[in-house]
């Protein structure tokens, strides 16, 4: 029963009847990763489908012949989403690399062939879980827009992670920042992380960059300040003075 609620808060199954998720909770497995370790391997063959129970995800983009670093992460997911999407997708090749980027991760992992052999046989499911998947790939691919400028994009909000920032909580940070980019009343709202801007002092450090106007630097952020600058600086133009990190605004 705690796997079939768990299904439940995932997009991609939220149409599904009871009777649907049972039958898909019985192909699943769960595994657990410690800080660092790698899920999968970009160009690896895609053979399972992965949701986040507990613990952040992050798909990163890995240079050949280089150590990977949270700098080269270009997404971040947490509970109740769904990455190895590629694994119902044909060439079946994982795109990024994902690692366990938090203490612990905790995954619901469904075997390709399993999920794809029962989604044949039950046609009417299987519409409604693609269907689901296109608006997950969609709402992704929206936020990993390349252009700051581009029509999708009407907010850019980065969240510092040198190692000064995430001793000092960036990482909730960023999973606050998420969290609140995916309500329905921030849609034009990309957030994306990047490297230490040298005030180490002020960390956790949040860049606010809205369309046609300057960036503001945020200092000292936390979880609850994050939501609170994306009601009011975000949602309604009011600049949170009080936390303004001097000298680093345009």
């Amino acid at each position: 029963m705690a796997v079939i609620e768990e299904l439940r808060q995932v997009e991609v199954f939220q149409s599904l009847s009871d009777y649907e998720l049972s039958e898909i909770a019985q192909l699943t497995a769960e595994k657990r990763f410690a800080y660092g370790d790698q899920l999968f391997k970009d160009g690896e063959s895609a053979t399972h489908l992965w949701i986040v129970e507990e613990g952040i995800i992050d798909l990163r983009f890995d240079l050949p012949g280089r150590e990977t670093s949270e700098e080269s992460t270009l997404s971040t997911v947490t509970a109740n989403k769904i990455v190895g999407w590629s694994s119902l997708v044909p060439p079946y090749k994982y795109k990024l690399s994902a690692y366990c980027a938090s203490r612990q991760c905790r995954v619901l992992v469904i075997e390709r062939e399993a999920l794809r052999d029962y989604l044949t046989r039950h046609p009417k499911t299987g519409y409604s879980v693609m269907a689901g998947m296109l608006r997950v790939v969609g709402k992704r691919f929206h936020r990993l827009q390349g252009s700051d400028e581009g029509p999708l994009v009407s907010a850019m909000v980065t969240v510092h992670l040198g190692t000064c920032g995430i001793s000092a909580g960036a990482r909730d940070v960023l999973v606050a920042a998420i969290e609140a980019a995916s309500d329905s009343g921030f849609e034009g709202v990309r957030v994306k992380s990047a490297g230490c801007i040298g005030r180490c002092l002020s960390e956790p450090n949040v860049t606010v960059e809205i369309q046609n106007q300057g960036s503001v630097v945020y200092q000292r952020m936390s979880p609850g300040k994050i939501r609170r600058v994306f009601d009011e600086h975000i949602a309604n133009g009011r600049i949170i003075n009080e936390w303004v990190l001097e000298g680093e605004n345009q």
